[in-house]
């Protein structure tokens, strides 16, 4: 959500700034509440499929326990679900364990999407 709630902000600005330009202080209103409304709605949706797309490739990351490089993937429709609701991303894959990790998976926290 909090990617969502970026496009809110942002779309409420823009609104206010450009339904006060051309339609003065009520239409800086309507503005302010139709583009907090519509940057919601379109960058949310952008969030997620960003994030599943993004997943679909490896990473490399420092593994905390044997602190060597390791490839690891993610699941592409968890990864979209943990940017909506803000959730950590969970590692499909790990190349140090040949399949799913039997750990507490710390290295996800040096992934960035």
């Amino acid at each position: 959500m909090k990617t969502g709630m970026i496009g809110a902000l942002v779309g409420l600005i823009m609104g206010l700034v450009i339904g006060a330009a051309f339609f003065g202080p009520l239409g800086g209103a309507v503005g302010a509440i139709c583009g907090g409304l519509m940057g919601f709605l379109i960058v949310t949706p952008l969030s997620v499929l960003f994030a599943s797309d993004v997943a679909r490739f490896p990473f490399f990351v420092k593994c905390p326990e044997t602190h060597e490089e390791e490839e690891v993937t993610l699941d592409p429709k968890q990864a979209g679900r943990a940017e909506l609701w803000n959730l950590r991303q969970r590692i499909a894959t790990c190349s140090r364990f040949g399949g799913p990790p039997s750990c507490n998976e710390d290295c996800v926290t040096q992934i960035r999407i």
